[in-house]
């Protein structure tokens, strides 16, 4: 019974430990990549929600499995605590199941700090575009407000003119001085 317990924990933990291999790359190779468009900032915005909750739900996922081993391994530990003094293989299998489990524990805090850095990231990264944006919307709220001063110059400037060309004096009609032929 120690025997298959020991081979279907070693399956589960071969499983994870690929799992965790898969999930050092970045979610964005692993996914199709969405181009950037015009018309597709809502759509880069939900593939990107989309990505951050698939990522999240794989550390969560993995910490779960990590969880169910280490109950595995403590089940294990009780069971041969009373043989483990006189069955050397036993005793050499709990120090190795307790060994990885403490490699992959440590594996798994990497994965929760990467994970807990990209979401910082993203965060600084909406903040930049944010202040960006505000720094878009003072400068073209800036340039209106200059252009409405130019064309009240301009209204102001142009009353001022029309006034001086009506006072100045139209040339007098002279009377023609040639002597008509009749």
């Amino acid at each position: 019974m120690t025997l298959r317990s020991s081979i279907a924990a070693l399956v589960v933990l071969a499983a994870t430990a690929s799992w965790g291999q898969n999930s050092a790359t970045p979610v964005a190779s692993r996914r199709p990549t969405v181009m950037a468009t015009p018309n597709s900032d809502g759509q880069i915005a939900s593939a990107r929600a989309k990505a951050q909750a698939e990522s999240k739900q794989h550390v969560d996922d993995v910490g779960a499995t990590l969880t169910k081993m280490h109950t595995l391994l403590k089940q294990m530990q009780a069971k041969t605590a009373a043989t483990a003094s006189k069955d050397s293989v036993a005793k050499a299998n709990l120090e190795m199941w307790s060994m990885m489990l403490d490699q992959l524990d440590k594996e798994y805090a990497q994965m929760v700090t990467a994970q807990k850095a990209r979401e910082e990231m993203e965060a600084r990264r909406l903040s930049l575009y944010k202040q960006a944006d505000d720094r878009a919307a003072a400068a073209a709220s800036a340039a209106r407000a200059q252009q409405a001063k130019a064309a009240e110059q301009m209204k102001s400037a142009s009353p001022a003119s029309t006034p001086a060309a009506e006072t100045t004096p139209a040339p007098a009609a002279t009377p023609s001085t040639t002597s008509s032929p009749n």
